[in-house]
């Protein structure tokens, strides 16, 4: 995993989750969350990973002359005390829209254009570092346009955050 630091881009930040209060909502919800993702909770309300000094929201698969595409994002952590709402908001949304249920996947944060990035639990609440799935309203037309696989793992995902200018530099406008 690259080098990357979990702090606020607020001026003022609010204080982190305690333990305490990520394992009461790891307990109301049945799962663990990968141990990166419980020391953002811990560094700061709203959370966003930094790399080299920069923020990082957007993850890119490489780059546009070889393929690649921007298939993530996540400005900022959800604070802990908003996640159990926001997997209900989830698991109404899905179905309401596709008539399905949608067990075991916790958003985490927010698409700026309405949507979730997630951890897939799906089929294995006990694993300690989940897939990490997309939900996006804006490509909806079916579930599987509306949610799919962007990273293997937690990790993986972090790996793939870049900052604007290194964005910029595999080909994306920003």
């Amino acid at each position: 995993m690259q080098d990357y630091e979990w702090k606020s881009d607020y001026t003022l930040p609010e204080p982190g989750a305690t333990e305490q209060q990520i394992v009461a909502v790891e307990t109301k919800l049945g799962v663990r969350f990968p141990e990166a993702l419980r020391q953002g909770f811990k560094a700061a309300n709203t959370a966003s990973v930094h790399k080299r000094g920069k923020s990082c929201e957007l993850a890119a698969t490489g780059p546009v002359a070889e393929g690649g595409r921007i298939i993530g994002v996540m400005s900022y952590l959800e604070p802990i005390d908003r996640i159990e709402v926001e997997t209900r908001d989830l698991v109404e949304y899905v179905f309401d829209i596709y008539d399905r249920s949608i067990p075991d996947v916790i958003p985490f944060a927010q698409l700026g254009s309405g949507g979730w990035t997630c951890l897939n639990y799906q089929n294995d609440p006990t694993r300690a570092n989940p897939e990490i799935w997309e939900g996006d309203m804006e490509t909806n037309a079916t579930f599987e346009t509306f949610f799919h696989k962007i990273a293997d793992s937690f990790d993986e995902f972090i790996d793939m955050l870049l900052p604007d200018d290194e964005i910029a530099a595999l080909g994306f406008r920003v």
